[in-house]
């Protein structure tokens, strides 16, 4: 019995081995369970902020970081990434393909896999499929909420189509946060949501951009293979964001928890240089870098998805969020009323999926945990098989 007992604790170690790998990382700091600091944790970030770099001042297109808040801070990011805080953070605008989530935290669409925002066949009516998208404000992919109406603002919509006009032509306005449209035809669709607000003498300039790639296998293959080379930048963008197509990208493309992609920073189709950019996680993980004078910058999908090892879920469906901001001297007029200088702020949003080594890895150690059961029991049996001893009969002759 003690053997039996040796050899049951081992195999709740090895079960417990990959479940705890996997879910080390995820584990917040002290006094951080609910993702959000302590006001201990505050003094001690703004304690360790050096001296210059709280006196020293941006400079247009140079890469900064504000001192961090209990309001905007949500994680530490990934090896060689540091804690970033967006200034303004609740006017930062992007497109997304799902509503913001409900209080437990879970999409109002479900949150996982598939084609989020997509409704086949226009609907209840036969016809093509429609894409709708919802127009959010702030820097967390899952909690920001819907943006919010701005009478001071001007507002241009454009939907960029695979066979429409290069220019793009306007879409109606958001009817409750929500947009829609049609994708008739296969290839790469592009959404522009442009906003422009003058305040003091700088004119604001932001650019939601969303691009929805729309691929069938059995589409019509000629128009499949023009919509991959077609061009996916709008020369007349303010400023866009621009996910860079990796050489041996198929058509059904998903990017991964690890990959490196690449992002363009271009206005009006040209590379931005000096342009700060922010990658934000599902799980609000910021890593920041300055765009070189291709415009390009890199990142690696940061691995963020912890669940139990039996809530696992490969087709998990994780939301990222680009943010790319420039400053520009230019001087003009808006609605009348003169600025000098123009403050320039892109987003992109996409989404990734876990790791095809992820979930390998929890097999793997289920795997070896159902081996060493079996390997255990083979050996108890074939211990205690050793140990019985075959019945003998034994006669004595009581005459001798």
């Amino acid at each position: 019995m003690p053997r039996l007992g040796l050899c049951a604790a081992l195999l709740m170690a090895v079960l417990s081995i990959d479940g705890y790998c996997q879910e080390a990382p995820a584990r917040k700091p002290d006094g951080n369970e609910g993702g959000r600091p302590s006001d201990a944790q505050i003094a001690k970030w703004r304690a360790r902020r050096p001296a210059d770099e709280v006196a020293a001042k941006p400079t247009p297109g140079a890469a900064t970081a504000d001192a961090p808040n209990a309001d905007s801070i949500r994680g530490g990011g990934r090896p060689g990434g540091r804690v970033m805080t967006a200034k303004h953070g609740s006017n930062v605008l992007w497109l997304s393909d799902s509503p913001p989530s409900r209080g437990n935290g879970k999409s109002r669409w479900g949150g996982m896999g598939g084609m989020g925002g997509m409704a086949m066949g226009g609907g209840a009516r036969r016809g093509p499929p429609v894409k709708r998208l919802w127009l959010r404000a702030g820097i967390d992919p899952q909690k920001s909420g819907f943006a919010r109406d701005d009478a001071k603002a001007e507002t241009e919509i454009l939907l960029v189509t695979p066979q429409g006009k290069p220019e793009g032509e306007p879409l109606s306005a958001a009817e409750h946060h929500k947009l829609s449209f049609e994708m008739p035809v296969q290839g790469y669709y592009r959404l522009y949501l442009t906003k422009r607000k003058l305040k003091d003498d700088t004119l604001a300039v932001s650019v939601a951009k969303a691009e929805v790639a729309y691929f069938s296998h059995g589409g019509d293959e000629e128009e499949r293979n023009e919509a991959a080379t077609a061009p996916r930048a709008l020369d007349s963008a303010p400023i866009e964001i621009v996910r860079e197509k990796k050489p041996d990208e198929k058509m059904f493309f998903r990017l991964t928890s690890g990959d490196e992609q690449v992002f363009i920073v271009l206005r009006k189709g040209v590379p931005v240089a000096n342009a700060r950019v922010r990658f934000v996680s599902h799980a609000g993980w910021v890593k920041e870098a300055v765009s070189d004078d291709q415009g390009r910058v890199s990142f690696q999908i940061v691995r963020d998805y912890f669940p139990a090892w039996n809530e696992f879920e490969k087709r998990f469906k994780a939301a990222y969020l680009v943010i790319a901001e420039t400053d520009a001297v230019e001087s003009g007029r808006f609605n009348d009323q003169p600025y000098r200088s123009v403050r320039y702020q892109a987003t992109l949003s996409g989404s990734y999926y876990p790791s095809p080594s992820d979930y390998r890895s929890y097999a793997w150690g289920l795997g070896i945990g159902f081996a060493f059961l079996i390997f255990c029991g083979t050996a108890i049996y074939l211990y205690r098989r050793r140990r019985v001893k075959p019945f003998a009969e034994v006669r004595f002759d009581e005459k001798q």
